[in-house]
């Protein structure tokens, strides 16, 4: 009989549960560092996980890939995310307790950095063809316009308010968590 190749072993692998996790892995809340409770290939204590291109950490578990940030919450929380995890900081890799919350797709949206075609350095901020910088949030799928400014400081401050009343705690001007 031959052996079972990787791909086959990660479709009969059972689905990550807490327990198992917990078996397997240690976290600390305070640095977000997620370790090895046992030797698996590595020294035990050893930190768990590889970061990926896009800057998150993940682990391999019974021969399944796994963000750590969801593998975090499941050992926290004993149940899986119901929509994605937010790192409240916008730093993929900080996986400390206070920095991940669960959020709607619309909401992780909200507190994403600028584009690479952003020129004002600021979501929500342009520069008008006269001159002057206006500020506009996306609401109920629509751009509304804020208002037209004379400097990018009071686009910047009136997008700030802005967010805050319509985003609340997913605002991107808000502040990282202590």
């Amino acid at each position: 009989m031959a052996k079972p190749t990787i791909a086959q072993r990660r479709q009969r692998a059972p689905a990550l549960t807490a327990e198992r996790a917990r078996e397997l892995l240690l976290y600390d809340p305070e640095t977000g560092a997620l370790t090895w409770r046992v030797a698996r290939g590595c020294q035990r204590g050893a930190l768990a996980g590889t970061r990926t291109a896009e800057g998150y950490t993940q682990v391999e578990i019974d021969y399944r890939l796994y963000r750590a940030h969801r593998v975090i919450w499941l050992m926290q929380t004993g149940k899986w995310p119901k929509h994605l995890l937010d790192h409240r900081n916008g730093m993929r890799a900080d996986n400390r307790w206070n920095n991940l919350r669960e959020a709607t797709p619309a909401q992780n949206a909200r507190n994403r950095r600028p584009g690479q075609r952003n020129s004002s350095g600021r979501i929500g901020v342009t520069k008008t063809a006269g001159g002057r910088w206006q500020a506009f949030i996306g609401l109920d799928l629509k751009n509304v316009v804020l208002g037209t400014f004379e400097t990018f400081d009071e686009a910047v401050s009136v997008r700030a308010e802005a967010e805050v009343r319509h985003y609340g705690e997913f605002a991107a001007c808000g502040g990282a968590p202590e």
